[in-house]
């Protein structure tokens, strides 16, 4: 099969939706030909994925207009100079080119979190408004709508009543990382393994909800313990300076890191890391830990439950005394929590395994493709 993928900003992934669509592209290049759309001004020119095409779309500048510019000038170029069998569309605020998609092409959406449920604080009440119509497009013109959430596939139901929306939750992969890279990654930043907290996200805004775990830091005072954020600052300047602000010399700020093995060798070697979003649909991030079993402490939001079940410690979601008084107890309880990681492990494993879930949407493509006209499949 043909298959486009659009709606990401490109490859390789630094997070969001790019996370979910590099393992299936990776599980799928061998069996089929794959286009993937990309921003120019994210995927470099000298980008090169093998067995993968890239169409690098040249955007406009600007927070609104970027994404904007690359949903239709990809929906343009798929229209007059793409030959696929299909497309999968991600992100539900890109199907506002629905309607030019299915102009020639059969056409799957996957949602990575409604845009009025799950709306990040980086948006106005404009720009919320606009992304929550592109809910109707998704719902009513694809051919298939799929979620990586229960939450998600939940709330579009009982919103809308028009159709079903099938969901297929993120898989993750183990990745293998060793002593000699992790130890490395800690010099570099200063670190010791086991003496420090971790907060850890692609991109940080007020929904990831690391001004949380400042302040449950600050109430712990722990003796001889970093606190170590990493991530992409500049999406929400203001709250990155609130976030400075907030931090003494025990916190060290680490710019977001595109090589996973160092990222991963950060994570695996912290006393405990921190998931405190206040929204989420699936985090690649929370099953990238899990996988690892290192010791998490997680809001608890139903998206979070609905990863790691009884397998993990939960704070009340926006509640950063609660929030310390977990970590303090994690902190005085290491096999306990060592247990929990273990069983939290195991349940990711048996669970969310991506050779599973990329079988999922392989049999969806196939089910798609083979549909005669191009009317909407119904699940």
């Amino acid at each position: 099969m043909k298959i486009a993928y659009m709606g990401i900003k490109g490859l390789p992934s630094k997070g969001g939706a790019e996370r979910v669509v590099e393992p299936i592209v990776q599980e799928l290049k061998d069996r089929h030909e794959l286009t993937v759309y990309c921003n120019s001004r994210y995927t470099s020119s000298d980008t090169k994925l093998p067995q993968v095409k890239v169409v690098r779309i040249p955007t406009l500048p600007g927070k609104h207009l970027q994404p904007v510019s690359l949903f239709i000038l990809s929906a343009l170029h798929a229209l007059f100079k793409g030959n696929y069998d299909l497309i999968h569309l991600h992100n539900v605020e890109a199907c506002f080119v629905m309607p030019l998609l299915r102009l020639r092409y059969r056409v799957i959406a996957t949602s990575h979190g409604s845009p009025i449920r799950t709306a990040r604080s980086k948006w106005g009440v404009a720009a919320r408004t606009l992304m929550g119509l592109t809910e109707y497009p998704f719902l009513l013109l694809s051919n298939c709508a799929t979620s990586v959430s229960w939450c998600d596939a939940e709330y579009f139901e009982h919103r809308y009543r028009q159709r079903k929306v099938l969901c297929l939750p993120n898989g993750v992969k183990e990745h293998p990382v060793s002593q000699k890279a992790s130890l490395s990654a800690l010099e570099q930043i200063g670190l010791k393994a086991g003496k420090y907290i971790l907060f850890a996200a692609g991109r940080i805004d007020p929904t990831k909800g690391c001004h949380l775990v400042l302040e449950a830091f600050y109430q712990l005072m722990p003796e001889d313990m970093k606190l170590v954020i990493v991530g992409d600052l500049s999406q929400v300047p203001h709250y990155s300076q609130k976030l400075q602000n907030m931090a003494d010399d025990r916190t060290i700020f680490v710019p977001h890191i595109a090589e996973k093995e160092k990222l991963f060798g950060i994570v695996r070697h912290c006393r405990l890391f921190i998931f405190p979003s206040l929204v989420e649909a699936m985090s690649m991030m929370l099953l990238e830990v899990a996988v690892m079993g290192v010791p998490l402490i997680c809001s608890d939001i139903p998206e979070n439950k609905d990863v790691l079940g009884k397998h993990a410690i939960y704070f009340q979601s926006r509640n950063a005394q609660d929030l310390a008084k977990k970590m303090q107890w994690a902190l005085e309880h290491p096999d306990l929590m060592a247990r929990y990681a273990a069983d939290a492990q195991a349940w990711v494993k048996s669970r969310h395994s991506w050779e599973v879930m990329v079988k999922g949407y392989e049999a969806l493509y196939e089910k798609i493709a083979a549909h005669a006209g191009n009317g909407k499949e119904r699940h």
